[in-house]
């Protein structure tokens, strides 16, 4: 079987297997409506409307999240969002996004997997099963459960590893500055977090490869060629944040502590901090093998499962997260260890690879070859029933008196009937979604405070405000919003919309200045009760840095289009040389 052949069929095993994990809600017809569902589900509602409307505004919230104006997408994987609002677009239906969504998860994992480990030039076979390894680990099961964003950053992480084997792999030319600037642009274009763990664990690599490079001044010139292509690709994210540098936001709530969060190992079933007995075992194994075979192991081997150790007992509750968060407060806005975990699952997955690989190398007999593909094929399969099982136990409650997941806490319930609920959320009015829960999550909100936990604020000034007003948005991408001041006799009107420093507001024809408004501890607009009809038109002004970083990322994405097509037609002519030589 050639390469092309052979890659064919192992993408199209990761598929199936891909299937495999969603099957539940395919046999179920079921909806998984976990904690962050609410909050994604709005980003990405959206951005669905700004594409079929086509009113784009990058920063406000025109359509979703109450039509509050407030920036969320900008700071939080905004071409992402924009790519999944694309799909929404085309489907209209939240089961089927769901589902496309979360096989996209499993499918980019494995994938990512396979690349990763035929990179580091694994047996296909022995490819195959790190990719279905991965796929099942608990932090890409945990986007379809939970709808935790971290499992969507993590089924890409893989890919950054690429660069990072070839940098110890090839000390002549180590880095590949486009593939390394665009596998991290795509990182930084889904999740931030994502991409600084993955920075931090490149960095053994990075140093090692330094030490060992024949050409170290090439290999620094490559890493700032690299740099700044990851850069020009992503610039808008930059951008956005630099635009938002003047406000105060508050930042995504700190957690009480670490240590409850963190994962271990265990001889049961796995759970979300839980590895189970098969990872347990993988991961116990690969210790073992390190420290038995330290002075055998090649300098990548032992890059590779040290840090996928030390990320283990980081993510762990082996470390003393509790005495540490003592002394390191701003430690607590990890929120959840087991954000590291999918650094831990990527290496020691991979180093597991490795381990039996060489394995295979060293059996004489093809049947014990055979036996020992089979036994990890067994193996695999097994690891996949775990996450199977956890997918499953959520998909069981869509058609329960309680549709929606329970561990929904901090969402709040509109409508308890589970009939209603399940209609809502199959409506074609894809905004009915909104009348069934709702979560009053702070994040990214402009303060002039010290506030840290704006839920209830939130809580009270937008989703419960009781000021009759119509929202509509305008041709220029505008919240319009109209009220009558009269309904109330209170002196001061709280608008359930929010402002930042690059506002621009016009109350009925006039351009309002700071001087004439205030505003709460949320950002939400304080207006005197001029006793009037009123209409508000609430817009937002980026810098012209973000406009030119718009198009500065532009031309950096059509120009790696035409050179990845240059050096694929390069490649196409080289070979046809050779077959005919």
């Amino acid at each position: 079987m050639n390469t092309h052949k052979r890659t064919g069929f192992s993408l199209l095993a990761i598929a199936i297997l891909a299937l495999f994990f969603i099957s539940p809600q395919i046999f179920q017809r079921s909806l998984i409506v976990a904690n962050d569902w609410i909050f994604h589900m709005n980003r990405y509602y959206d951005t669905s409307m700004q594409i079929q409307t086509g009113h784009f505004n990058y920063f406000q919230s025109l359509f979703g999240f109450n039509q509050s104006g407030r920036v969320i997408n900008a700071m939080y994987g905004a071409d992402f969002a924009y790519f999944a609002g694309f799909v929404l677009a085309v489907v209209k239906n939240w089961y089927h996004f769901e589902l496309i969504l979360n096989f996209l998860c499993f499918f980019i994992a494995g994938s990512s997997m396979y690349i990763l480990t035929r990179s580091a030039k694994l047996n296909n076979k022995i490819a195959i099963l790190c990719a279905v390894l991965y796929m099942g680990s608990p932090l890409i099961v945990w986007w379809t459960t939970t709808q935790g964003f971290s499992g969507m950053g993590a089924a890409f992480l893989p890919l950054a590893f690429v660069p990072a084997l070839r940098m110890i792999q090839n000390r002549e030319y180590p880095i590949q500055p486009i593939v390394f600037g665009s596998i991290f642009a795509l990182l930084l274009s889904i999740h931030m977090f994502t991409t600084l763990l993955a920075c931090i664990a490149i960095l053994p690599f990075y140093i090692i490869g330094f030490i060992r490079s024949d050409q170290k001044m090439q290999m620094f010139r490559q890493t700032i060629l690299a740099v700044f292509i990851a850069v020009c690709l992503s610039l808008n994210t930059f951008a956005a944040i630099l635009d938002l540098h003047t406000d105060t936001l508050i930042m995504p709530l700190n957690a009480a502590g670490l240590y409850n969060g963190g994962t271990f190992l265990s001889l049961g079933a796995m759970d979300y901090n839980n590895f189970g007995l098969i990872f347990s075992l993988i991961f116990i194994f690969q210790l073992v093998i390190t420290v038995a075979y330290w002075k055998n192991m090649s300098t990548l081997i032992k890059i590779t499962n040290v840090t996928g150790l030390i990320f283990f007992v980081i993510s762990s509750k082996y470390f003393p997260w509790n005495h540490l968060t003592e002394q390191l407060p701003a430690l607590l806005s990890i929120q959840f260890l087991r954000r590291f975990s999918g650094i831990t699952c990527v290496l020691l997955i991979l180093g597991f690879g490795y381990s039996m690989n060489h394995l295979r190398h060293y059996l004489n007999k093809d049947e014990s070859k055979k036996s020992l593909m089979i036994g990890l094929a067994v193996l695999g399969l097994i690891s996949t029933t775990s996450g199977w099982q956890l997918i499953d136990k959520q998909a069981q409650r869509w058609n329960s008196d309680t549709p929606l997941s329970g561990d929904t806490n901090a969402a709040q319930p509109i409508e308890s009937d589970p009939i209603k609920i399940r209609t809502g959320l199959t409506s074609s009015d894809l905004s009915q979604a909104f009348t069934i829960t709702q979560k009053p999550t702070p994040d990214y909100l402009p303060t002039k405070t010290n506030l840290i936990n704006g839920y209830s604020t939130y809580s009270n000034e937008v989703l419960h405000n009781d000021l009759a007003i119509t929202k509509t948005v305008t041709n220029d991408a505008k919240l319009k919003i109209t009220w009558d001041s009269n309904q109330t006799e209170e002196k001061n009107i709280l608008l359930p919309v929010i402002v930042y420093n690059n506002s621009t507001l016009n109350l009925n024809g006039k351009e309002l200045t700071a001087d004439d408004y205030q505003l709460s501890d949320i950002g939400a607009l304080k207006l005197r009760n001029n006793h009037e009809k009123n209409t508000l038109v609430i817009g937002y002004q980026p810098s012209i840095f973000f406009t030119i970083s718009l198009y500065i990322k532009g031309l950096a994405f059509i120009a790696l289009v035409l050179y990845s097509i240059w050096k694929l037609t390069q490649s196409r002519i080289l070979h046809k040389t050779k077959d005919k030589e």
